[in-house]
């Protein structure tokens, strides 16, 4: 059970359809995707690997969900330090990502161009930094206004008691 409802949604509709939706194997599930109206959530490493191979094959959105891969090791063994030790070495020297760049592309389908949204750059939003400061110069020429128009009224008004009590 999850506390995100859009995924509590899609487990409900695909549980009531189990027949029509789920599949036994990825294989049957990526050739269903190949022949029919049909999506179909993968493991995001595996899906990777799948569309780099098959170019009538694309990955939908970013990330369901984030998970790490690991070595093994047997308890006490004299290798895991080692072997982490190197991994996290091959991962900053930038090795990991130039293997997998080498061995996990396939046979180089085209690059799709990005759906997603970018990032806005400073003369995208530099429009907004504009209104907001105009806003803040109306702002405090207001505040202004409004002292001045203040402390007009109680001079006025300190004038009107002085010579109320003059009077008196």
């Amino acid at each position: 059970k999850t506390k995100i409802s859009t995924y509590d949604k899609m487990w409900e509709f695909m549980n009531s359809r189990r027949q029509s939706v789920m599949v036994k194997t990825m294989e049957e599930g990526i050739q269903r995707v190949l022949t029919s109206d049909y999506a179909f959530l993968m493991e995001s490493t595996t899906i990777e690997f799948v569309t780099q191979r098959n170019c009538n094959l694309t990955q939908i959105g970013g990330l369901i969900d984030s998970k790490a891969y690991g070595v093994g090791t047997p308890m006490g063994s004299p290798y895991r330090d080692k072997i982490t030790i190197a991994i996290l070495q091959l991962q900053e020297e930038g090795k990991l990502h130039m293997m997998k760049e080498k061995w996990w592309r396939g046979n180089g389908c085209p690059e799709e161009e990005s759906k997603e949204a970018s990032a806005l750059g400073v003369q995208n939003i530099g429009g907004i930094f504009i209104v907001l400061a105009a806003g803040l110069v109306l702002s405090v020429f207001v505040a202004v206004g409004e002292v001045l128009y203040k402390s007009n009224q109680n001079a006025q008004l300190e004038k009107v008691l002085h010579s109320f009590y003059i009077q008196c």
